[in-house]
């Protein structure tokens, strides 16, 4: 039963990333509602994994990780929506999965403004292309150097999935 629950709970985990993540890819924004159901989803899984995880230092990582964010904001590296999901996401992964995290988040992170920087070469041509118009949209808004980093940060917290159960 217990593990069935725990199961529930990671799904939810996921489905708040790859909402995050699309909404991100398709309006540039996270709503609050989705870094909010990652906070209070936390309080099952804690309880859950309560003989397992060190619950106090994944609440301190999750704080820590969120005010640091907080900094690259004000340095406009990230956006506003970035900052709390990232953080939310921090307080899932714990003391033993936030260094895996970050170095995945990184490097997805590293591929895809790539990607977008190399692909906003050819906007002209892409917009009068008959692609989807989100994807013309995302080209046009790497124009102005915007990049939707809830993908990449998705892509490292599903990627952490596995680990999460135990």
């Amino acid at each position: 039963m217990l593990d069935t629950l725990l199961v529930a709970v990671i799904f939810v985990f996921c489905v708040a990333v790859i909402n995050g993540a699309i909404s991100d890819l398709r309006t540039f924004r996270i709503p609050n509602w989705i870094s909010g159901v990652l906070l209070a989803g936390f309080i099952p899984y804690a309880a859950l994994r309560w003989n397992e995880i060190p619950v106090l230092l994944h609440i301190g990582l999750g704080v820590f990780v969120f005010f640091l964010c907080v900094v690259f904001w004000r340095l406009k590296w990230l956006g506003g929506g970035d900052v709390k999901f990232l953080g939310a996401i921090s307080l899932w992964m714990g003391p033993t999965l936030i260094l895996p995290f970050v170095i995945i988040l990184s490097l997805s992170a590293v591929v895809f403004a790539g990607l977008l920087m190399w692909v906003r070469r050819w906007n002209f041509y892409i917009q009068q292309s008959k692609l989807p118009a989100v994807i013309k949209q995302l080209v046009d808004r790497a124009e102005n150097h915007a990049c939707p980093y809830g993908f990449p940060i998705a892509i490292g917290a599903i990627s952490m999935v596995p680990y999460m159960a135990g």
